[in-house]
């Protein structure tokens, strides 16, 4: 009797093509299979230091995409993954963009950011026993050496800028504390075995390290001023992100942002205390501080409680039960990498989805107030945990993992500053002192729109960056300094804050015009927030497919 063969649905061709996709990819890119939360074997190896991994990383795309042309109807699909097929073109484009017009590969030297990168996840993710994690960190560091000759190759060809290579020769130079400072750390935690095996693998990446920074030095001479992305690639970037908008556009949203948050401040410093500057109020604030740390870290605990519960009794987004976020004091051997406090998201294979905010105690009690106020704590659980950046990101890590090859910055960063306003107009914020906290980070995300736009269209020098940053945001020298050479690396990345949160109020206002009494809160919610990694513009559309499927009576 002749067996019959079994036909694959579209969806199921879809699946297939697709996880073999992804499991080439992870392969390409093991530091990345780390940060998803996948281990074994990906945490004891490193990606090719050459240029070849961005390119296999195109091509892998490329043939994926060829295949599903040429194997699934795209019609029969579900709405899913008809958004997953957009999602896989959008990231080919978008990484070719990168690639062979933006080059960041060949212009900025920098080796360790995602190199230290990895390693500081695997130190502080308590995913596995230390041992194991101390021992796939020295496996990592003993391929280092490779990685950096592999490194350097990128640039053979090519003059990277010299604003960039400065900052790679501070990075560098840090990188031996670090390695260090993990040698004392592992020390009283692990066997003498694994303790061992870091120790040789420090030391025999110290010759590597050496002839690094000397390469990054030799660089200097030859290296560019210029780093402007410039307009016309600027534009296309806008493009690419789905943003609908062109920069002129976006400059004049953080103008008027600017502007009307500023009146906004000063109106609610007058109504705090109506004779003080908005620096006196600054510092009335954070004397509004707890005594002790330790009550600056119960206070933490009792406003997540709090935020949390308010969010469900509020009925305002889906909390799994399972999904938790602990506030820790920061281990005595991070403390030093971590000047304040840092919030651990959940993996994406993380199960249960579980977030630790950890605090770091000042090393003068004096400063506790600067950070840890009561008005600033307010403001940050509703940030961070509920229902920001933590709840959006357990809800989107059980969603499509093709997401994860988006770029919807403006999403995920504009969700937690929605959920600032939103708690606001929901009754948990009623402080003014808390809101004038708030109003303050609005007025620094309008400059940060401002900034990043004039910077990447080659319109603004780093010192008029700066110099923007101290004078709108009241923001220290030396901090301004740090965010704008961050900007300059990040064209398209600042603007993200403020108007992703600018275009999640306009969705929600189409929405609500759309479905009239039928619109839902909690609906318009989850839908975004388990989403938090796709732009906005694919997000629409994902809102468009679930109001069409919706029964007629509902």
């Amino acid at each position: 009797m002749k067996k019959q063969a079994i036909s694959m649905s579209a969806n199921e061709v879809f699946e297939k093509i697709g996880q073999e996709m992804l499991n080439k990819f992870l392969d390409n890119n093991p530091d990345y299979a780390t940060q998803l939360g996948l281990h074994d074997p990906y945490d004891y190896l490193l990606p090719t230091g050459t240029s070849q991994r961005y390119i296999r990383d195109i091509e892998l795309m490329h043939e994926t995409l060829e295949r599903l042309n040429k194997e699934v109807n795209r019609e029969q699909l579900s709405a899913q993954h008809k958004i997953d097929w957009e999602t896989i073109d959008l990231a080919c484009k978008q990484g070719e963009f990168a690639f062979y017009e933006m080059k960041m590969h060949a212009l900025n030297p920098d080796a360790f950011t995602d190199l230290g990168g990895v390693i500081f996840l695997m130190l502080t993710r308590d995913y596995a026993p230390i041992e194991k994690r101390i021992d796939a960190i020295a496996a990592r560091v003993e391929k280092i050496p490779k990685y950096l000759k592999e490194f350097q190759s990128r640039f053979y060809e090519s003059q990277p800028v010299k604003l960039w290579t400065e900052t790679a020769i501070e990075i560098a130079q840090s990188m031996q504390g670090l390695f260090q400072y993990i040698l004392q750390a592992a020390k009283s935690q692990v066997s003498p075995e694994v303790h061992e095996r870091l120790t040789k693998a420090v030391e025999s990446l110290q010759p590597a390290l050496a002839r690094h920074m000397e390469w990054l030095k030799g660089l200097l001479p030859e290296s560019e001023e210029h780093w402007a992305l410039g307009r016309e690639k600027f534009e296309k970037l806008l493009q690419l992100r789905l943003l609908d908008m062109n920069s002129d556009e976006i400059l004049s949203i953080g103008q008027t942002y600017l502007k009307e948050m500023k009146a906004e401040r000063e109106r609610l410093v007058k109504q705090i205390e109506a004779d003080e500057s908005f620096e006196e109020v600054q510092k009335t604030i954070e004397k509004r501080a707890p005594k002790t740390f330790e009550e600056a870290l119960e206070y933490t605990r009792k406003m997540m409680k709090e935020a949390r519960a308010f969010v469900q009794t509020k009925n305002l987004i889906t909390v799994y039960p399972e999904d938790k976020v602990i506030v820790e004091e920061t281990p005595a051997f991070l403390a030093p990498l971590i000047p304040f406090a840092a919030m651990s998201m959940p993996a994406r294979f993380d199960k249960p989805q579980l977030g630790e905010y950890i605090v770091t105690r000042p090393k003068n009690i004096a400063d506790l107030g600067n950070h840890l106020n009561y008005p600033s704590i307010k403001s940050i659980c509703v940030h961070e945990a509920f229902p920001g950046h933590f709840v959006q990101g357990a809800l989107s890590n059980r969603g499509s993992i093709f997401q994860l090859l988006a770029v919807g910055t403006e999403t995920t960063e504009g969700w937690a500053h929605y959920c600032e306003q939103l708690m606001v107009e929901k009754g948990f914020i009623t402080e003014l002192e808390t809101r004038l906290v708030q109003i303050n980070d609005i007025v620094w995300r309008a400059v940060r729109i401002i900034v990043d736009v004039k910077l990447s269209r080659g319109e603004m020098t780093f010192q008029e960056a700066v110099d923007m940053l101290i004078q709108e945001a009241r923001m220290s020298r030396e901090g301004a300094e740090a965010e704008v050479k961050r900007y300059t690396l990040t064209p398209g990345y600042p603007l993200s804050y403020l108007l992703g949160k600018h275009l999640i109020l306009q969705l929600k206002a189409e929405l609500q015009n759309e479905m009239g009494d039928k619109f839902n809160e909690r609906f318009f919610h989850d839908t975004l927030a388990s989403n938090g990694y796709l732009p906005l513009a694919l997000v629409r559309k994902v809102f468009h497919d679930k109001i069409r499927q919706a029964p007629k009576n509902s």
